[in-house]
């Protein structure tokens, strides 16, 4: 029986519970809350300012080494008394969030609210992180820094490639004379790289002369569609060295003799042959003239010729005397118009890739095809030799410095007056086998710009970056320095189509 005190008791329970809760409800409590204006000022993820999209409310950062957005430090400047995610109360000072996907914060003042989105992203290119015993500097380019540790993760995190390298500095001038520097690897296992074939030696171009960072790669494409039997491979990465970020880098392949690369027969250990010449020359004609093995034919066609493999603990004295011998009598023959219009040079010297590499420097318009500086001739121009065989032009290298740009578009760069090219021109039969190849190859090349394009869109975001990490200064010399990346996009290609089109009126009447 319900009594009317037991009545009384229960409200009067009741009334009390309700006071208490209003006096406890806090003034931020969702239910009571209001769409209004509460302020994030800003966002700092890992020490990297966020950009602000007013329209979307959303910060994004963009961090260029990082593979793991777990847990990612935070700084939040807001006016916010408490912030929220899903429920679950933030801490303001330093929180440690998980970025793997986006978050969409609340901020909470004074019965109001405001809704943030914070986004971390990387520039969905692979990280090299290379570390060396000691954290030593990398400082020279003729001494290796051995034993370092180098990792390659993908953008999603996932390990490519755990091992142990050597590294050194490379190059000439941008080795000498530039702030952002490139690096040799020298892996210590043979090892495939983010899917090229596996070798021991690899190149970090660092590309600090090109707006564009895509003139190299662009050739390579070049060479690729091209007849030529190898074509450098690489892949876009950002380097971090020693625990420090050094930008968008592009990890190639090194020329080297190789199944995969220069296909041809590796000398065997001097040992085992002291006298006898049991494989195939890896040689370069380049005016820096800086290998240890070299000689030049002064009275034929002054080329700088030297021996970049065999390795120089490699090669015996009668090798090289043999590839001098050779190349002098190769020279020889085409120093004499009687026998190059007898086609006498056909038993020595590959035709084809003489055309098809004639092709892709006159296309890039690659002034290092023949360039006046720092003295007058071509620089990285690479051949090979098999023993008993011919002479092959190629692989073709090195293009960042005068290439596709537009004054060298309506002009040969270097096809009347470098290497072997003018004597092979005074030829009626290679001029018309350099028109068949070019008639057979021009509609594939003149894709190039679908090329550039795609990877324009895949480094967009690592280019920003690495022009804002590594502006080019004082250094003009391509004539796209103060252009934003897409104006030297368009310029690169608008140069490659003239170029494409003045060869094929012209290309008939090259002598």
């Amino acid at each position: 029986m319900i009594t009317f005190a037991g009545v009384k008791r229960k409200l009067l329970f009741l009334a009390l519970a309700a006071v208490v809760a209003v006096a406890c409800k806090k003034e931020d409590d969702t239910p009571s809350l209001l769409p209004g204006e509460v302020a994030m000022t800003s966002v700092a993820i890992d020490g990297v300012k966020a950009d602000y999209d007013a329209a979307e409310r959303r910060f994004t950062a963009t961090l260029p080494a990082v593979t793991d957005f777990s847990a990612l430090s935070v700084t939040i400047v807001t006016e916010a008394t408490r912030m929220e995610s899903g429920g679950e109360r933030i801490l303001k000072e330093n929180p440690q969030l998980d970025l793997r996907r986006p978050m969409r914060i609340r901020c909470i003042k004074n019965g109001t609210y405001q809704d943030y989105s914070i986004e971390a992203r990387n520039t969905g290119l692979p990280v090299v992180r290379i570390e060396t015993p000691g954290k030593k500097a990398v400082n020279s380019k003729e001494t290796w820094v051995e034993n370092a540790s180098m990792t390659i993760e993908l953008a999603d995190g996932k390990v490519s490639y755990e091992g142990t390298a050597d590294i050194r500095g490379r190059g000439n001038s941008t080795w000498n004379w530039y702030p952002k520097k490139p690096y040799a690897l020298r892996l210590q296992e043979k090892s495939e790289i983010l899917g090229m074939p596996a070798h021991k030696r690899w190149v970090l171009l660092a590309h600090w002369k090109d707006r564009t960072l895509m003139r190299n790669d662009a050739a390579f494409w070049l060479s690729a569609h091209s007849g030529l039997p190898y074509s450098v491979r690489g892949q876009y990465v950002q380097l971090v060295l020693n625990g420090k970020h050094l930008g968008n880098y592009y990890l190639c392949e090194q020329i080297k003799i190789g199944k995969d690369r220069v296909n041809i027969e590796k000398m065997e250990p001097m040992e085992t042959r002291p006298e006898r010449i049991t494989g195939g020359f890896l040689l370069e004609v380049d005016t820096y003239f800086d290998e240890k093995y070299q000689f030049i034919n002064q009275n034929l066609f002054n080329l700088p010729w030297m021996v970049k493999q065999p390795d120089d603990d490699e090669l015996s004295g009668a090798a090289f005397e043999y590839i001098r011998n050779w190349i002098t009598d190769l020279e020889k023959l085409l120093k004499d118009t009687g026998r190059v219009q007898a086609h006498e040079y056909e038993a020595c010297l590959d035709v084809d890739t003489a055309i098809d590499y004639l092709i892709v420097e006159e296309l890039t318009g690659n002034n290092d095809f023949y360039n006046e500086w720092p003295w007058p001739g071509t620089h990285s121009a690479f051949f090979y030799k098999e023993r008993g065989g011919k002479l092959y032009h190629g692989p073709v290298w090195d293009f960042d410095y005068h290439a596709f740009c537009p004054q060298f578009s309506h002009v040969w760069v270097g096809a009347t007056k470098t290497l072997f090219y003018p004597a092979l021109l005074k030829d009626q039969k290679f001029r018309s086998r350099l028109v068949e190849r070019w008639n057979a190859q021009k509609s594939a090349l003149k894709e190039l710009p679908a090329h550039i394009d795609e990877v324009a869109d895949h480094i967009r975001l690592s280019e920003s970056l690495n022009h804002a990490q590594w502006p080019i200064v004082n250094n003009p010399e391509n004539g796209d320095e103060e252009m934003t990346f897409q104006q030297a996009v368009d310029r690169m290609k608008k140069a490659f189509l003239d170029k494409w089109e003045w060869m094929d009126k012209n290309i008939a009447n090259l002598k």
